[in-house]
């Protein structure tokens, strides 16, 4: 049991830096919906002219 303590705090110490990465991945991958919606609706729009 002992054996496995230091890979727990390791764990712990991966978890910020997982986290910081989750965040990143959910921003970005917003940004590049956003993105795609906003050239979805320019292109309709120069499509109606």
């Amino acid at each position: 049991m002992s054996d496995s303590n230091p890979e727990l705090f390791e764990g712990y110490s991966e978890n910020s830096y997982q986290h910081t990465m989750h965040t990143y991945a959910w921003i970005s991958l917003w940004l590049i919906v956003g993105i795609g919606v906003a050239f979805g609706i320019y292109g309709f729009i120069v499509g109606l002219d």
